[in-house]
């Protein structure tokens, strides 16, 4: 295992792994709450209202809510202040808060309407995280091959696929960091399962709208 895979000693990766679940489940009733007229400050406080009450704590990486044309935005870019969600519109979540000292980290898109553009934007963001993992579990590809690989398959689909600020991390028992800083994008050998976060970012600019999904892998 590469060192930069460690964990501290009070790492369980059973609370890892229940935790992302529960974040998970969590984003489906967030989501639900989540409507057209809305912004995302109302939008965080449906999330932070529905973290709190889940029991998870702070968050190890401010929260990303982002409706319709913030969804071109990256990780490090500000939302403009006054989108509202409209009735066919695309929206989506990436959280990560704490919970029993251990990191959760999941993101989602949803559509409101029927739109089938956009549907089809929400769905290949989450086809293509599954596809990715399953490459990488087969043949067991390291952090660079395995972003290459999706590179290549959402321009088949007609994407642009988006990196910056969606290239993979760790994850682990607070905090990850102490043991590496950098990206999943950047290992060069083959990684470990229960220790990486696979982050995928797409871009349709003729929608002037993005989608993104992430998961352990």
């Amino acid at each position: 295992m590469l060192t930069l895979e460690k964990n501290g000693d009070n790492f369980v990766e059973e609370k890892l792994l229940t935790g992302q679940r529960k974040l998970s489940d969590c984003i489906q009733q967030i989501a639900q709450q989540i409507g057209p007229g809305m912004t995302e400050k109302q939008g965080a406080a449906i999330t932070q209202d529905i973290l709190q009450s889940s029991g998870f704590g702070k968050n190890w990486h401010p929260p990303k809510i982002r409706f319709g044309s913030n969804t071109l935005k990256t990780f490090s870019e500000p939302s403009a202040p006054e989108i509202v969600l409209q009735e066919n519109d695309i929206f989506f979540l990436d959280l990560g808060p704490i919970i029993a000292d251990h990191e959760c980290d999941f993101g989602q898109t949803f559509v409101l309407g029927n739109n089938p553009d956009l549907l089809r934007l929400r769905d290949a963001s989450k086809n293509l995280f599954y596809l990715v993992q399953t490459k990488w579990s087969k043949e067991h590809l390291s952090g660079a091959a395995l972003y290459e690989y999706a590179h290549s398959e959402a321009q088949k689909l007609g994407y642009s696929f988006v990196t910056r600020g969606a290239s993979g991390h760790r994850i682990g028992d607070f905090p990850h960091h102490v043991h590496y800083r950098g990206n999943l994008m950047s290992i060069t050998e083959p990684v470990q399962p229960r220790r990486w976060i696979l982050e995928i970012q797409i871009h349709d600019q003729n929608l002037n709208r993005g989608a993104f999904f992430e998961d352990i892998l």
